[in-house]
């Protein structure tokens, strides 16, 4: 909605669970950006920088955007080894829409949790945030 009315944009986030910089920019509504080869430094401050150049702009709107991205320091839920159930599709496709899987990692590539399904395949997906309507405990384990 507010594309047109950026001219240029460009910054530098601090994601967690990554030693890489993501490092973005933009021209309108042209965007490219992704995991830089340049790493933070163990003496380096991690922090987010950004710099958005339009008309119109709403200063607290962007700063609460980019905000709603932050990471607050409540621990996951799920470690390593535990099972869970993940969104694999929506509610109408088969078993809900959630599939069986085990926790491989956290703060994987920046996602909370990397999981391995425990299906036939055994493939591994993100689950990029850590709330219910992505990942959960099993049904099972519930009872």
């Amino acid at each position: 909605e507010k594309g047109a009315d950026l001219f240029r944009y460009k910054g530098v986030l601090a994601c967690k669970g990554m030693r890489a910089k993501y490092i973005f920019q933009g021209v309108g509504m042209l965007f490219s950006g992704g995991f830089a080869p340049l790493e933070w430094c163990n003496d380096e401050k991690r922090e987010c920088r950004f710099v958005f150049i339009g008309r119109h702009l709403d200063h607290q709107t962007l700063i609460n955007g980019v905000m709603a991205c932050k990471v607050t320091e409540t621990p996951l839920r799920f470690k390593a080894g535990d099972f869970v159930e993940a969104r694999v599709g929506p509610p109408g496709s088969p078993g809900g829409g959630w599939a069986l899987a085990q926790v491989v990692s956290v703060w994987d590539n920046g996602n909370p949790y990397r999981l391995e399904l425990q299906n036939g395949g055994r493939g591994e997906v993100w689950a990029p945030k850590d709330e219910d309507r992505v990942v959960r405990k099993p049904a099972l384990a519930e009872k």
